[in-house]
């Protein structure tokens, strides 16, 4: 009789929702060493699993292989895809199997860089880009994919009959939207998804590994997607970073080449940052590791952010980094840009050359009223001012940016 009744119990359980996720990468010889660990996905995972726990079951995925294997054997409720314009092409091929292979049974959202604010423009990626998609995330993507998750254990069938906060989709060929969710999410109670282990599988590999200490750029460059958007600057809690970074610099001390790279728009425009500069210096003298760091470098070049660059010092994988993109007047107000004055500049370069810091600059060639002319201009002032080196970039205009 015990046994019938535990019998009972377990057919009463409630199957685990199946949530794969994926920031899909091309695997062939060139790309071994620039596939990053999918910190993004790893968010929006580590998000979802704090809410609902073990009503759902979570996986991450960057290669597409892998993907459909644990598909095929466990289909999955609900697909989440990070969309970044390097691999649009991938994840239309992917969401075309997945409505193929499963049908209506599949929820598929798509969220990342490339969704645009404009929902003219969500219209046109909802029918014609990725017609088999059922939304689109907007800005931040842990609040508005939970949503989803919420609605579908509630088992409605039909959840994108009402607006969903955070999201935007197709309802008689017309986009339905939820409240803006915008960069709203509260950071402090985002726990990691290096130390809760659910990127684990990333780590004793080749990827790169990549952490975030704060979220949000207050500057408005149009030719940046995080340039449309309105927010708070907010950071992450000061210890999760710390033992973020020592569990980093643990699992990849015998992969000293890998680079380490922080995610922050502007690494230097918080104070704290000071701090979280000395803990990487202080993870290579306690644990060998991290021997390079790449990072943006906070805009204006602050007094925070030549302490940060002198701390780390050596170690900045570029050296000392002052982004101009372009000098052109017309240009830097076409793209809602300022760029720290000349005299900043150089006594940036000088301040470097002092402490044997190389210096380097990027330019960006073709953005508006840019010339051929101005930009070689631009190029030799670089050379005169003392720059090291010279990093010169095509504009790419992708799905996204105000541009």
């Amino acid at each position: 009789y015990k046994i019938l009744i535990y019998m009972k119990n377990i057919t009463r359980k409630k199957k685990s929702l199946n949530v794969m996720l994926c920031d899909f990468s091309y695997y062939n010889r060139y790309t071994t060493y620039s596939r990053i660990v999918p910190l993004g996905i790893g968010f929006i995972g580590q998000y979802a699993k704090q809410k609902f726990g073990n009503e759902i079951n979570v996986s991450l995925y960057k290669n597409v292989d892998k993907f459909f294997e644990n598909a095929n054997n466990n289909p999955p409720d609900v697909v989440g895809l990070a969309l970044y314009y390097w691999a649009n092409s991938l994840n239309q091929v992917v969401v075309k199997e997945l409505r193929k292979k499963f049908g209506n049974k599949v929820k598929i959202i798509i969220g990342g860089p490339s969704i645009d604010s404009n929902t003219n423009q969500q219209k046109i990626f909802l029918t014609k880009l990725f017609p088999e998609a059922d939304a689109i995330a907007i800005n931040e993507g842990e609040i508005a994919f939970s949503n989803v998750l919420e609605k579908t254990l509630g088992k409605n069938e039909n959840i994108f009959s009402d607006p969903i906060d955070g999201l935007s989709f197709l309802k008689d060929n017309e986009i339905v939207s939820g409240k803006p969710i915008g960069t709203s999410m509260d950071i402090s109670k985002l726990d990691s998804p290096y130390l809760s282990g659910l990127l684990d599988e990333f780590i004793e590999t080749d990827y790169q590994p990549m952490i975030q200490t704060s979220r949000f750029c207050p500057y408005t460059c149009s030719f940046c997607v995080s340039g449309k958007n309105t927010g708070k600057l907010r950071g992450f809690p000061m210890e999760q970073v710390r033992e973020e970074l020592r569990f980093i610099s643990k699992k990849w001390v015998n992969r000293k080449n890998h680079i380490l790279r922080l995610a922050d728009e502007n690494f230097g425009i918080l104070k704290r940052d000071v701090e979280i500069a000395e803990e990487i210096r202080k993870c290579k003298e306690d644990f060998g590791y991290p021997e390079r760091v790449f990072f943006y470098n906070d805009k204006r070049f602050t007094g925070v952010s030549r302490k940060v660059v002198e701390i780390i010092g050596d170690m900045c994988q570029f050296g000392l980094t002052l982004a101009l993109q372009t000098e052109n007047p017309d240009t830097l107000k076409a793209i809602n840009r300022r760029n720290v004055t000349n005299d900043e500049i150089d006594d940036a370069i000088r301040w470097a050359s002092s402490v044997n810091m190389p210096t380097t600059t990027e330019l960006i060639f073709g953005l508006p009223y840019e010339t051929k002319s101005s930009f070689v201009n631009l190029m030799n002032t670089s050379i005169k001012r003392g720059f090291d080196s010279i990093l010169c970039n095509m504009l790419f205009i992708m799905d996204g940016i105000e541009l």
